[in-house]
């Protein structure tokens, strides 16, 4: 049965050619208004829609169809840089948290006791070999730093409890109480800034930084996810373009060794469209090697670790790429970009670090003059001994004295240091102000860089339109002369390699504007985010 197949289309090719060898005697025949029918058994052109390729799954993969929007929220879902990114805020949030805490009260107390014996070595305690003591402390304290001026205080309340084997003590046992407050303020250097204070007014840029950063975190993942959705929707229509120029090399290949069967064409005329065939297959790997290295590509953005599901599945990007024409306004995006762009705004924030810095070591220059006061109320209590008879007493009395502020105590006092020369304090200041003018000069340059990109961005807006409208008009040339040769070649007026190569220009045509049409979009979306984030 195949067998006879096989000569039944050698016959019918053979007297499709014959009829049209008629054809081309009858034109001659005619007078030049008359038209050429077309053969009957001449191919259709194939008319290939960019847009309609599907991936083929590797065997127990399942295709997933994958909107641009439904990949960029899986990476921001899911995407490991972008959740190490996400917890530099909450690092920079414990920082502030103890940068504040240096202003917090700080409250102390401590407890000892004491049982020591010595030899007496008293003429007033003959009846004494020993005389053994014990002693008990109960103290506490509270300081803070305030975040004003550089004030500090400090409030101590301070006990003790002496009982000893002495009858000729005065008190025993014997209660003390003292409760005592300080205060110190710098009234030079350290009163308008301090590294405490400094450091809690950086920190809280730092944590307005970490914001900005990721902000642009989020804006250049997406621009990946963005990019690499188009490169693998470019390469599984690179896939289908290069299969559909193999189908036709291997149709052409075939209908040339049935001329040759038939007689109507040499074997040696074979050779170019079984090269064809050759050309088309190696294209075609390399396609298939292309679209696999792509999709790892969009994979690695999507998943959340190696054993995501998403690596067991097959992508099929199902956005259509589509031109949108869109004016780049080159002037106002530089305006925007100038103002808005986070990679600028964060240099400027950089630079109200430093100079909150800067102030700080201009506020070291000048000499120490720090004010110190102290106030302290002091009490005594316990069995006093009158007569040779001990009283009835103890703690309370102590306390008593304390409240009345029987025994006040204060003291005010100023301390004055100065480095002569200061010449440390003043070269790390004139250093400080180097570096100032260094990162406002760096600040310059990078507004002029970030100029620079955003106006080629815009320019490569312009440029890949343009592109892309020449790209159309070669393809459909192309097209249309590769309709043109396969039409002429059925009639015998072209070559068996007119035809191929009209039909690898066809191929070419189609994978160029396929790039143009992608290079336009994502220029488009490029020229929007270097407006907002730098890399």
């Amino acid at each position: 049965m195949t067998k006879f197949l096989r000569k039944a289309n050698v016959w019918v090719l053979g007297t499709t050619i014959l009829a049209a060898a008629a054809t081309v005697n009858a034109q001659q025949a005619q007078t030049p208004d008359q038209v050429l029918a077309p053969p009957a058994a001449r191919p259709q052109p194939d008319r290939y829609v960019v847009g309609q390729a599907r991936p083929v799954p590797p065997a127990g993969s399942q295709v997933i169809d994958l909107t641009l929007e439904q990949a960029t929220d899986l990476a921001l879902e899911k995407n490991l840089d972008l959740k190490a990114q996400r917890l530099a805020p909450q690092a920079v949030d414990y920082q502030l948290q103890a940068a504040r805490a240096a202003f917090n009260p700080r409250f102390t107390t401590s407890y000892n006791y004491n049982n020591s014996s010595q030899p007496n070595n008293s003429t007033l305690e003959t009846g004494l070999t020993t005389i053994s003591t014990k002693r008990q402390t109960y103290n506490g304290s509270v300081n803070e730093t305030l975040p004003w001026h550089g004030m500090g205080y400090t409030v101590s309340f301070n006990n003790n409890r002496t009982a000893s084997n002495q009858v000729t003590s005065l008190l025993n046992p014997n209660y003390s109480a003292t409760l005592q407050a300080s205060f110190s303020m710098p009234l030079l250097a350290g009163f308008k800034i301090d590294q405490t204070r400094n450091s809690l007014r950086t920190t809280t840029i730092q944590r307005q930084i970490a914001d900005i950063q990721l902000q642009a975190s989020i804006e250049n993942t997406k621009a990946s996810v963005r990019t690499a959705y188009w490169n693998l929707r470019q390469a599984i229509e690179q896939i289908e373009i290069n299969q559909r120029a193999l189908d036709l090399a291997n149709r052409l290949f075939e209908d040339n060794k049935i001329k040759v069967e038939i007689g109507t064409m040499a074997p040696i005329d074979t050779t170019q469209s079984e090269s064809a065939v050759a050309t088309s297959e190696q294209q075609l790997l390399a396609a298939r090697i292309s679209w696999q290295t792509a999709e790892l590509a969009l994979k690695r953005l999507l998943a959340s670790g190696p054993e995501d599901d998403i690596y067991k599945q097959t992508l099929n990007p199902t956005e259509r790429a589509a031109i949108s024409v869109q004016a780049a306004d080159i002037p106002s995006a530089v305006t925007t970009a100038l103002a808005e762009r986070t990679d600028l705004v964060q240099s400027r924030k950089n630079i109200e670090s430093s100079r909150l810095g800067l102030e700080l070591t201009k506020d070291q220059t000048k000499p120490q003059l720090d004010l110190t006061s102290n106030y302290n109320l002091a009490g005594q209590g316990g069995q006093r001994l009158v007569q040779g008879v001990r009283q009835e007493g103890g703690y309370r009395d102590a306390l008593g004295q304390i409240g009345s502020v029987t025994n006040p105590t204060w003291t005010l006092g100023f301390n004055f240091t100065y480095p002569l020369g200061m010449a440390a304090a003043k070269a790390n200041y004139a250093r400080a102000s180097i570096q100032m003018d260094q990162s406002l000069a760096q600040l310059k340059a990078q507004e002029l860089n970030v100029s620079q990109e955003v106006t080629n961005a815009g320019l490569a807006v312009e440029n890949s339109y343009k592109q892309y409208l020449a790209a159309q008009k070669s393809r459909e040339a192309q097209d249309k002369n590769a309709e043109a040769q396969q039409t002429r070649f059925d009639v015998g007026m072209s070559t068996n390699y007119e035809v191929v190569q009209a039909l690898q220009n066809q191929t070419s045509a189609r994978l160029s504007e396929l790039r143009s049409i992608i290079t336009y979009m994502n220029a488009v979306a490029e020229f929007e985010r270097v407006q907002r984030v730098g890399r």
